[in-house]
């Protein structure tokens, strides 16, 4: 009988579903790829916790392996006195005395973390040492500690290991992962594929040649209407396979809680099996809860999909498979109290069951449970007690033997770690050797990482921290005669300043501002400090550090695009509509464009088609093969040739025309004026299809009372018989047929009108809108004053080919894609008059002769493209042009520096080699790594270039311009630690997991990579969805090429101004309390650095502890 729920039932069951969902964190489809903290919903606890909590879910490492640490310390990068102070809270001071030599505790566990003393798994061990050096002092140690250890026996073993999954069972274990660890059952595994097979062809966004059918009923109701056709419930084996899902409510929530109360989960155990659940394939819940939680997306609200109904299906194949396999197994029913019983009534038949899955079993054991477990007919428990007893007496001896073992190869090992006499050692007391291993029992390697990742850390974040001290000192002692002012009436030099200069004698100390050559604000990202650092370098240019979106809110339609992209960091919201629009001075060029587009597209849309087609492709292995041969040939061998080709052909077919951005909002009158306007002329197009009138034929009051009959709905045809506004020789039924067809298939009535009108008067910005946008910007980066006759706007895009990847190397800033509106969006607003005469009112004087431009450099290439030249003044062209050579040369030394980075450039390459390089790596459809994109980032420094200008900082630091002076309020800082600091610090988190785990919160080689979905990218032909970075991203060879470091935030500003800003937003609290991201801030009045400790107080850097 089927059972009946509550709606109070149903809705505590969607808030556990949602509790449970922070298990994974929200993943976006990779077209826009959001660099995101894989962590994100565990970032409540600390750190190490949610690391901890991370494995227990995912299983996913939380730090590098021991031994890529102790690789970093052979090579100096971690140094000894970080390694002792990590170790230092775990050191209880004290100490034994093995012969002359006194151990302390600090000794054995820096002895244990650089060398990693355990032993060998037993199989190998007892081979390793028979074949020791040292064979006979370790069976002298082995005869020494009997009288001190006493290993558990196979029995108490046994017991452990029943407690420990009693423990485990809801809590790190479903039923069907017990099965799996227990009876070594692929349970998991199937219910992974069946929920991977439905999920990729429901969520699928255009990419399937064939789309799944009945989407339009959901998640679990198309999979309910179609599995009834699959057979593989049948093939496993599954009795009344299509019984069961006809049984099956229709309401998912009905489902959950059925499956729940037949698998017998108890209700207190109920949101952690379901967290368990979600993370068992984390790619797609985390891409289901993005995409519930989208409002407005198209492709849910015409599919819709949610956790709710994923758990629905998932939690169904789990109480089929797990009930199939605990009867054909164990003879009992697929429940928590079955299983909980037999584990508690037989824990040594369960225990011997685990060792073989474990393969842990000794000698011919394995052997003989196999022989048991695969007789047919089954054999009851009676016959596993039996040789479960079997097992107790004959291996007892043994299990012994090899926990002393064990015991005396690592103390062997510490005493070689420690250079203790093996003599000494022999002659120590047992008591004080089982003291020994006690210290090495207290911190198992598992245990490491922690410890290793301060002194990781440390090592770089004062090496930064010594760097900036040399610049510091020069900047706050800068006159001579005086150390750091703290005179309330004198300030440092901001952003834009000269240096102080050496003034005569008797003259007045004062900074001399000198005008820069011109000015560039770049995005904050990592890979613009190179290009920013040489650029300085080459010419009298000032920079500026910004976020890429440059404080514009958008949500932005390229010309002939159909979709708008979302210009902002994902965190935000957007109010404002942005469209590119051609310059009102092209004529048949605009037509042509739009022809050779529209060609383009449905060439690229057929060619997809009959590709990924089930038949046609061997039609086309025939016939258009020849056709495919010079794309392969030239993307394989000349890619560079072939991209400037396709560039040449494409410009052909569509030329490229010049095109401006909407950033002024019409009124309400004058959007209803353009909605009309739009209106007539789509009627006349009506008439001239429809009855074949024009020209005289059609007056102005035959088209406007048209257009009102269609909006106001009315039904009377009888105006159009008669005077001006006579219709031809229509009927009244072909009047009303006219304006219905006006209605359906032109879009003329009050609906479409309304969504247009509303679309117009959101796009662009009024003029307070620019004013406080320009406004704000400029007080963000601290450039209010001595403008430059050219202020350049630099965003940032990439170039690759054949990346699924590409937009992970957008700008992050920018919603995963380009920053190229954002840039020419207040550029322009920039530079009309109207908004520079209200913020002159504002105290920022913007000068006549200056003038904001446009640029993107592609980081793959490290060229610097400009826009809207025909804007630039002619008084500007020298400027321009020296400009241009400027940014050319400064591309070119960052390439030059890039490329010794990459693997496979062996020697130093002059510029124009390395601007080669890059630019054939870009074309290279081959190429796996066309750069390192975002890569070794460890540090966010909030401060005036003044801190970092000169420095190297190996392109390893986002740099956000800021000057406290300029903010009295911190309300601008306020913005840049909860917004900018955000997205670094998913950014940060990203490479970090994605390095420390790869096979978990990474996606793996590429080369193994097929797109899905248009979402995103799986493994091979079935895989969860990958939703990390890339293999080749943070790896090089074997080895990490990132450093998987927790965020450094450096923030020039007085520590009370932080504080007060991190007490009022929880985020920053989970941040620094958490130590999720490190605290530094530079007192500028102390000309002093000072750390911010997770208890909320600072200490002085360097100072005074």
């Amino acid at each position: 009988m089927t059972q009946t729920y509550s709606d109070t039932q149903r809705m505590a069951l969607r808030s556990q579903v949602k509790l449970a969902s922070e298990s994974v964190a929200p993943y976006w489809p990779m077209r826009t790829f959001i660099h995101h903290n894989p962590l994100h919903e565990l970032e409540s606890r600390s750190f190490h916790e949610a690391v901890q909590r991370g494995q227990q879910l995912l299983g996913g490492r939380g730090y590098l392996p021991n031994e890529h640490y102790r690789l970093y310390y052979r090579a100096g990068r971690i140094r000894p006195e970080h390694v002792d102070a990590a170790l230092r809270p775990l050191d209880q001071d004290v100490s034994v005395r093995i012969g002359d030599r006194q151990v302390s505790q600090l000794d054995v566990l820096r002895a244990h973390l650089l060398h990693g003393i355990s032993a060998p798994a037993e199989e190998s061990l007892e081979t390793l040492c028979e074949r020791a050096p040292e064979r006979d002092v370790l069976m002298a140690l082995m005869d020494r500690l009997p009288d001190t250890l006493r290993p558990p026996s196979v029995e108490e073993r046994g017991q452990e290991a029943v407690r420990e999954d009693l423990a485990a069972l809801g809590q790190t274990l479903t039923l069907a992962a017990w099965c799996d660890h227990a009876l070594g059952t692929g349970v998991v595994a199937r219910i992974n594929d069946e929920m991977t097979r439905w999920c990729a062809a429901f969520l699928d966004e255009g990419h399937a040649a064939w789309m799944m059918p009945q989407r339009e009923q959901t998640l679990s109701g198309a999979w309910k209407t179609l599995t009834r056709l699959d057979l593989n419930g049948s093939l496993w084996g599954i009795r009344d396979w299509r019984r069961k899902l006809e049984a099956l409510p229709d309401r998912s929530e009905d489902a959950i809680l059925d499956a729940l109360g037949a698998l017998g989960v108890p209700e207190t155990a109920r949101l952690e099996y379901l967290a368990l659940h979600l993370a068992a394939l984390p790619g797609w819940a985390a891409f289901i809860k993005w995409r519930a939680d989208q409002q407005g997306y198209a492709w849910q609200e015409a599919y819709p999909a949610s956790l709710v109904k994923y758990l629905a299906i998932r939690l169904f194949y789990e109480r089929e498979l797990v009930g199939q396999v605990c009867r054909e197994e164990l003879g009992i029913e697929g429940t928590f109290e079955a299983i909980r019983s037999y584990m508690e009534s037989h824990p040594l038949a369960y225990h011997l069951r685990q060792e073989r899955v474990a393969g842990r079993l000794p000698g011919h054991w394995p052997r003989r449970v196999d022989r048991l477990r695969n007789r047919w007919p089954k054999r009851g428990i009676e016959a596993w007690e039996a040789l479960a007893g079997r097992y107790l007496t004959d291996s007892a001896d043994w299990h012994r033997r090899a926990a002393f073992r064990s015991a005396a190869w690592r103390l062997l090992a510490l005493a070689k770690a420690l250079g203790i006499a093996l003599a000494e050692l022999l002659n120590s007391p047992p008591t004080d050797l089982k003291t020994l291993l006690d210290w090495l029992d207290a911190f198992p390697e598992t245990q490491h990482g922690p410890r290793w990742l301060e002194a990781f850390e440390a090592g770089y974040q004062e090496q930064l921290i010594e760097k900036l001290r040399s610049n510091l000192g020069r900047l706050y002692w800068a006159r001579p005669d005086q150390g750091p002012s703290n005179l309330p009436g004198e300030q440092s030099e901001r952003e834009g300043e000269a240096p102080w200069a050496l003034p005569t004698e008797g003259a007045t100390r004062a900074p001399i501002e000198v005008r820069p050559q011109a000015q560039a604000v770049f995005c904050i990202d990592v890979r613009s400090e190179p290009l920013r650092r040489h650029l300085e370098a080459i010419g009298d240019y000032e920079t500026f550090g910004f976020a890429g979106f440059f404080i514009c809110f958008i949500r932005y339609r390229e010309l002939g695009s159909h979709h708008d992209t979302d210009q902002y960091p994902v965190i935000m919201k957007a109010r404002n509509l942005v469209r590119e629009i051609p310059r009102s001075y092209h004529g048949d060029m605009l037509s042509r464009h739009r022809t050779g587009a529209r060609l383009v597209r449905a060439g690229h849309t057929l060619l997809h088609d009959l590709r990924e087609h089930v038949i046609t492709p061997y039609v086309m292995v025939e016939s258009l093969g020849w056709f495919y041969c010079l794309p392969f040939v030239g993307k394989t061998l000349f890619p560079v040739w072939y991209r400037k080709l396709s560039g040449w052909l494409r410009r052909i077919v569509a030329p490229p025309v010049s095109t401006t951005l909407t950033v002024d909002k019409l009124s309400k009158s004058e959007a209803e004026e353009m909605v009309a306007t739009e209106q007539r002329a789509t009627i006349r197009q009506a008439l001239r299809e429809r009855l074949g009138l024009h020209g005289s034929q059609v007056s102005p009051e035959l088209v406007e009372a048209l257009r009102r009959r269609a909006l106001n709905g009315e039904e009377s045809a009888e105006p159009f018989m008669n005077g001006s506004v006579r219709l031809a020789d229509c009927s009244t039924e072909e009047v009303t047929a006219f304006v219905e067809d006006l209605r359906r298939h032109y879009q003329i009535d009050q609906r479409w009108a309304s969504a247009q009108k509303e679309r117009i008067t959101r796009t662009g910005f009024t003029l307070d809108e620019q004013v406080f946008t320009v406004e704000t910007a400029l007080r963000m980066m601290g450039l209010t004053r001595n403008f430059a006759r050219l202020v350049l706007l630099c965003a940032h895009g990439s170039t690759s080919d054949n990346n699924p990847f590409e937009s992970a190397l957008d700008c992050g800033a920018c919603g995963g894609n380009e920053g190229k509106p954002n840039a020419r969006l207040l550029a322009a607003m920039a530079n009309k008059p109207q908004v520079r005469e209200r913020l002159a009112k504002n105290g920022i004087q913007i000068p006549p002769d200056t003038h904001f431009m446009a640029g993107q450099i592609d980081t793959t290439t490290d060229e610097v493209q400009l826009f809207d030249l025909e804007d630039v003044p002619p008084t500007h062209r020298k400027d321009l042009t020296r400009l241009l050579e400027d940014l050319k040369e400064a591309g070119q030394l960052t390439s030059q520096e890039r490329c010794a980075r990459l693997p496979e450039v062996t020697a130093a390459l002059p510029p124009q080699q390395a601007v080669s390089h890059v630019r054939r790596r870009s074309a290279d459809w081959s190429q796996v790594r066309p750069e390192w994109g975002l890569s070794r980032n460890a540090a966010f420094i909030i401060a005036r270039r003044q801190v970092t200008k000169g420095l190297n900082l190996e392109g390893r630091t986002f740099l956000h311009s800021y000057d406290y002076l300029e903010d009295p309020s911190s309300r601008l800082l306020e913005i840049i630690m909860t917004a900018p600091q955000v997205v670094t610090q998913w950014i940060n988190m990203e490479h970090y997991f994605s390095t420390v785990d790869n096979d978990v919160y990474g996606s793996g080689s590429k080369i193994y990579h097929n797109v899905v979905g248009r979402i995103g990218v799986m493994s091979g032909m079935q895989s969860d969805l990958r939703t990390g970075l890339a293999w080749q991203t943070v790896m090089n060879g074997e080895v990490p090429y990132h450093e998987p470091t927790r965020l450094l935030t450096l923030i020039e500003a007085p520590r009370a101004r932080i504080e007060a800003l991190i007490h009022r937003h929880e985020v920053l609290q989970r941040f620094y309390h958490n130590r999720w991201v490190h605290l530094v801030a530079v007192e500028r009045e102390e000309s002093a650095l000072y750390r911010y400790l997770p208890t909320g107080s600072w200490i002085r850097v360097g100072g005074d502890q």
